[in-house]
Formats: C-alpha cells, structure tokens, sequence
C-alpha cells in the first residue's frame, strides 16, 4: 500500500528547477538535438552515440547567426548582404562562390539540388564561417535545394524574405520570366522554412536602414514554446515612471508585483528577528539595511506561493551591481532585465514639477493643479527641501551605477525607450516581453575559483579513464556536423 502511495503521490518540483532550464537553455538544447542535429533526417543507427557526439557541437554553434536571404531577382540582395556584413560581421555566400569552391577539372555547373547541397557543405565544413555565421543570396533558389541542404544538416536560425511595395515591380511581374519563376519558387520556400521565416516590408526605406532592421532582427532569438514565467527587473531613475509601467504590466500578464521598498516596509512590521534588526537599522542607528539582509528579504518574497505560480516583476532594486548579482545568486532570478531609456535631467523636471496631496500621498502636475484647487478636499503643497535633497542623492547615486549595471548584465538586457507618450512606452514593453530573451550567454555572478592540478589529491575511488576499454570494445561510428 506505501508502494502504491508512493507512486501516485503528486511529484513536487524543486523552485530553482525551472530556472536552471531557462539559464542554460535545456529545453532549446534538446529541441535543437532532436531537429537541428537531423536525428528525425538521417535517422542514424546508433541514436545514443549520435547524440552523444553532437551535444558538443550544439553548445558551440546554437548562438551562431545563419541566415538565408530571400528578395525579388531586382533587389540588390548582394548590396544588403554586405550591410549586414558590416553590422555583424556575418560573411555572405553566393552561387560564384559554389562555382569557385569546385576544382577545374570538375566544375560546379549547381544544377542538380543535390550538388548545391554538397557544395554548401564542402564550404561550411572548412570551417572558415564557424565563429561568423553566414548569409546565403540566392541559395537554395528552390524547394529540392532547400530540402537536399536539410538532409545533411545546413539548417537556418533566420529566413529573412524583402517584401518589395515598388508599384513599377508589381506591373513588370507578369511580363518578367523571373518574376514568375520567383513567385513560384517562393510558395515553396515559404512552405519549407515556415517556422523560421521573418517578413520584411522594404517600403520607402534606403537600404541602409533596411540592412539596419535585418540586423535587428537577426539578434532576436526564435522561441521553442518553452513554459515559462516572467521574472522580471525593470530598471530605471525615480520620475521614468516605471512603478506605475510595472505595475500595468503585472495587470497586462498577471505578475507579482514586487516592490522592494513595501515589502521592506512590512518586514520591518513582524515580529520576527529580521524585523526586530530592521527596525533597529532604522530607528536607533539610521544605518541603510546590508546587501545580505536586502536580498534575503527579497528572496523569501519571491520563493512565496503567490510569485512561484503567476511570476513576479521587482522594482526599485538592484540599485548596485553588486545587489545585482546577490540577486542573481537566488534560487529563482530574474530571467528579464529591462532598463528604461531615459535622460536623468527630465526626470529631474518631472519629479520636482509636481505637487503633493499630503491627505492622499497622490502626486499632481502643476499644470493640473489649478482644477484641483476649487476642490476644499485637496490640499496640495510643494515638497521640502529635503525632498529635493533626496531626488538629487538618488538620480545621483542612480547615474553612477548604472553603467556598471549594463555591463554586468550585457546582451541579457532589453533596453527600452522610456520617452513620449506613456501609452507608447507600454505598448514597448509589452513587445518587448512578447519577444524571446535575447540570444545571450548566461550572466556569471562570480567566476569559480581556479583550480591547481597539483592540489587534485588521487583517490583510489575515482572512476578509472574509460580510455583503456577502447581496445575492447566496439568503435563507435563516427558522426559529422555542420
């Protein structure tokens, strides 16, 4: 009966579980291993072996940018190959090059799809284009090509296709042969990469700015349908609004909304041990509570039932980079950062450009204020000095950490612009977390400490070099990628 009870329990899943998935992508990693590595293609006789050998390979090469180009035969597809080429580095490649790549006694006519194929894996298998990345114009050309580069491995993370609005093109496309056999071949390249195909409008735009949106876009990383929460920080100075941004976003996703300073507040109201040292912290000493007791009261909030089942956004912390990483080190860290754009100098102007209701604690323009005044249960009045004070020392101390912040953070930050209207500055955010996380390595909080192999002791226990069974054993088959 314990057995049976043993069996059917409902199985609980350890909190920093899921996290550890999203910070070393395991769920993208095995998507790629089953699909990207072409064990459902090639369908190898040994599937253990075969993944065993490619787990390397993916690790290296899943963040590498591979991009195929598709335009009409009139764009000057080879022009943006080579902005994009100036924005990432990324090399193109063309047909001339399959031309060049093949010997003179044997040429490369790249007739046959199977050829193409071949070719492309000649030149990807050199590996000049491993650290790069690379662009192909004008390949495949058709559906065969595409699935022939499939079969043995050459697999995209972007389909980029221009949308060309010129109204000249659109009457030349019935009287231009390669207009038609564009149009045709499209249907079928669209079909084969549908789930990796990016759709961009040229419209009036030069193709400076058109290469500037592919590399962009080129940057934002397909999503695999992982399931995930948010766990969001949003970043900025006092008066960018982002407490009032943060919370339309809990609404908009239905988060946690996480403020530091009110869940510092009631923790200084329990009758625990913590609140008995933050009140002496703040009543006896005027001392700012330490980084450890900061990031212990956060992370006993966010491990609550509330944020580990909807997901949580925290504002007003970190404040420092080294709070950043204390915050990194929990069992459930923020997997979004998001820092708001915008000039310290106008949230200067917009906090001190306000008065305060003291009945209410609501905040009012003074440009609205004036309505306000007939009303006998509004009383308003200008803040203190030290009200000022204070909005100078935080915008300060605000400027001063924030560069080491973002690079802390790098390419695991979203930065969004905080100015205009404050619609807009919502409809940004809410893009921007419907978007993957960006395509970024894992932040580290501190290095581990290296080790001298002279201070390895030997343990007679340790698990012997499985190198010396490879005289008995069977070989394994070896397996090439791309």
């Amino acid at each position: 009966m314990n057995d049976f009870e043993d069996a059917t329990k409902q199985l609980s899943i350890p909190p920093d579980f899921v996290p550890y998935m999203e910070k070393h992508r395991l769920y993208e990693f095995f998507y790629v291993i089953i699909l990207g590595t072409q064990l459902l293609i090639q369908q190898p006789e040994d599937p253990i072996v075969f993944i065993k050998q490619s787990v390397q390979h993916i690790i290296q090469k899943r963040d590498i940018p591979r991009i195929i180009l598709i335009a009409p035969s009139n764009f000057d597809k080879m022009t943006l190959a080579k902005i994009l080429q100036k924005e990432t580095g990324i090399c193109p490649i063309t047909l001339e090059d399959l031309y060049a790549s093949s010997p003179t006694e044997n040429t490369c006519h790249c007739y046959n799809a199977n050829e193409v194929a071949e070719r492309m894996k000649k030149i990807l298998m050199s590996g000049i284009l491993h650290e790069s990345g690379w662009i192909l114009v004008d390949i495949p050309r058709n559906k065969k090509e595409a699935r022939a580069m499939q079969h043995i491995g050459i697999i995209p993370t972007h389909v980029i296709q221009i949308l060309s609005s010129n109204v000249e093109d659109e009457t030349r496309k019935k009287k231009d042969a390669r207009q038609c056999d564009y149009r045709r071949h499209l249907r079928d390249l669209r079909v084969v990469y549908a789930n990796l195909l990016i759709e961009v409008e040229a419209g009036t735009k030069t193709i400076q700015e058109l290469g500037k949106d592919c590399a962009a876009l080129m940057k934002i990383r397909k999503h695999y349908g992982a399931p995930s929460l948010f766990r969001i920080v949003l970043i900025g100075p006092r008066g960018s609004n982002h407490l009032s941004l943060a919370k339309h976003l809990s609404k908009r996703f239905n988060l946690v909304h996480v403020e530091f300073n009110n869940i510092l507040d009631k923790a200084c109201l329990r009758e625990t041990a913590l609140g008995e040292m933050l009140r002496m912290c703040n009543h006896r000493c005027a001392q700012k509570v330490k980084s450890e007791t900061r990031i212990q009261i956060i992370e006993r909030y966010v491990l609550g039932s509330d944020c580990l089942k909807k997901g949580w956004i925290l504002t007003s912390y970190p404040k420092t980079v080294e709070e950043f990483k204390l915050l990194d080190m929990i069992s459930t860290p923020p997997n979004r950062v998001i820092v708001l754009k915008i000039d310290v100098q106008t949230c200067r102007e917009r906090l001190l450009n306000r008065q305060c209701n003291f009945t209410t604690k609501s905040e009012h323009k003074f440009s609205s204020c004036e309505s306000l005044m007939t009303d006998p249960d509004y009383k308003l009045d200008v803040y203190s000095n030290n009200y000022k004070d204070t909005i100078k020392q935080d915008l300060r101390e605000y400027e001063e950490n924030i560069d080491a912040i973002m690079q802390y953070a790098g390419k695991t930050v979203s930065i969004i612009d905080a100015t205009g209207e404050r619609k807009c500055v919502k409809e940004r955010l809410e893009a921007c977390l419907m978007h993957a996380t960006p395509s970024a390595k894992p932040r580290i909080p501190y290095p581990p400490p290296t080790i001298d192999p002279m201070d390895i002791e030997f343990d007679p226990n340790d698990e012997p070099d499985l190198s010396i069974f490879d005289d008995i054993r069977v070989p394994e088959p070896k397996y090439s990628f791309i």
